[in-house]
């Protein structure tokens, strides 16, 4: 039977290394690095801190550390310490291939030299350089910590582990500059929507007029975001009406204000008694020549013979409005040109059409047609057909509420602004005057 030998006793283990003062000292360090990070509001005093404490741990000639954007790679945050204010060219570092964008790029501390790397340093006398990116709880990289030295290989392994044990400990810091930098912006946005949205408030009929032999209804529905929807009725000699619906590209308070200087300029060249094709020229031209490049506005401009039924309009590349004719034919009203703002000077043609009773005349934004499903299916311009003919012996008004209900039910998820007119050519002429029922921000809502 074989023996089993005795298990020796355990070895006694090796005592730790004596706690020096050195050691407390850099613990204290790291210790107020991080109580500094964790109770200053203030990032400016928060990354001089940061500096405070790397001055104490490493020695160096020069410092700075830059906190990155949350979103992208540019510098949101920097500070720079050096006596004599910092070198030239120490603005931006992510935008040279130097030591700090590689830092950052690979997520790895950077030891190098600094005549080979930075000629803005080496002019200043430095030669030895390190970098040492912060890198946060998931592994991002959030920023970076960069030393400069006048003498050789001033940085070993062991100022850049405490650099990396600083970086660790600050990156609280890091994030809280990210978040404050998003919460100004936050707030800035709301506060843009909020004045673009009191702007379309004041910019969208708040009445509908009474049109002799017309039933007339509209609606607009701002989405999420403010948008440049914007329709009017505007009334002119010999029981003529103006009418104009238009869809400014871009969202907030830029297309908000671009609104209101379109309509102001319709009002004017309205008003002057001009040929309809003449005022989408001038109107073209005002734009082009007010508004930055890559701006521009889709608008359809009809002037109603209300006795005669009769109407002439140029379309600036808006969504065709539909006539729905009483014997069932559907007709686009496309006549016209380019959108207003795209070509200094684009020629315009006119259209006639000419309406019965029971017919239909339909003015909408793509709001309407390109609002989509799930499956990114837009609702396009034959579903709305099959919807006014479905609905088409019902009020305006009736109308309307059809049509935006059923575009509500189709569509997933926020969508564009969607605004909606209708005409309908009736024998009775006693339509009372309606308030129109705009929606401007918030939720889609039932009219």
């Amino acid at each position: 039977m074989p023996i089993t030998p005795p298990v020796p006793a355990d070895e006694p283990a090796t005592p730790p290394p004596p706690i020096t003062a050195e050691v407390l000292r850099a613990v204290g360090i790291v210790v107020n690095a991080y109580r500094l990070s964790t109770e200053s509001r203030d990032v400016d005093v928060s990354l001089n801190g940061l500096l405070d404490g790397v001055a104490q741990l490493v020695p160096f000639d020069a410092a700075g550390v830059y906190v990155l954007g949350r979103s992208n790679r540019r510098v949101l945050h920097w500070r720079w310490r050096v006596e004599g204010g910092p070198p030239p060219g120490r603005r931006d570092p992510i935008e040279k291939d130097g030591p700090v964008a590689r830092a950052i790029a690979r997520g790895k501390s950077v030891v190098t030299n600094c005549s080979a790397d930075d000629a803005a340093a080496a002019g200043r006398g430095f030669v030895s350089c390190v970098v040492v990116p912060v890198v946060g709880a998931h592994g991002t990289v959030m920023g970076a910590i960069e030393l400069h030295a006048t003498r050789e290989k001033a940085f070993d392994a062991s100022a850049v582990e405490m650099l990396q044990l600083l970086g660790t400990v600050v990156a609280g810091t890091i994030e809280r500059a990210r978040l404050k930098e998003e919460v100004r912006d936050k707030r800035r946005i709301d506060s843009d929507l909020l004045v673009a949205r009191q702007v379309m408030e004041d910019l969208i009929p708040r009445t509908i007029p009474t049109l002799e032999g017309f039933d007339v209804a509209g609606v607009n529905e701002a989405s999420f975001e403010v948008g440049g929807d914007y329709y009017e009725f505007i009334p002119l000699p010999d029981d003529r009406w103006g009418i104009v619906i238009a869809d400014v590209v871009g969202k907030g308070i830029g297309a908000a204000l671009l609104v209101s200087a379109i309509r102001a300029s319709m009002y004017a060249l309205v008003g002057r008694e001009l040929a309809t094709r003449a005022v989408m020229r001038r109107a073209n031209r005002f734009f082009y020549d007010s508004v930055e490049e890559g701006k521009y506005v889709t608008l359809f401009y009809a002037v109603l013979d209300v006795p005669s039924r009769r109407m002439i309009y140029v379309n600036a590349g808006h969504q065709p409005p539909i006539v729905l004719r009483a014997n069932g034919a559907v007709e686009e009203l496309r006549s016209g040109g380019v959108p207003l703002g795209m070509f200094e000077s684009p020629r315009y043609f006119e259209g006639v059409a000419e309406l019965e009773v029971g017919d239909l005349f339909v003015m909408y934004t793509d709001g309407i047609v390109e609002s989509s499903d799930a499956s990114e299916n837009h609702y396009g311009r034959r579903r709305l057909v099959s919807t006014l003919e479905a609905a088409r012996t019902e009020s305006a008004e009736d109308i309307c509420s059809h049509v935006m209900q059923d575009v509500r039910t189709f569509s997933f998820g926020s969508q564009d602004d969607r605004t909606l007119l209708v005409l309908k050519a009736v024998e009775d002429a006693a339509v009372e005057p309606r308030r129109s029922p705009s929606v401007v921000g918030g939720p889609l809502r039932a009219v």
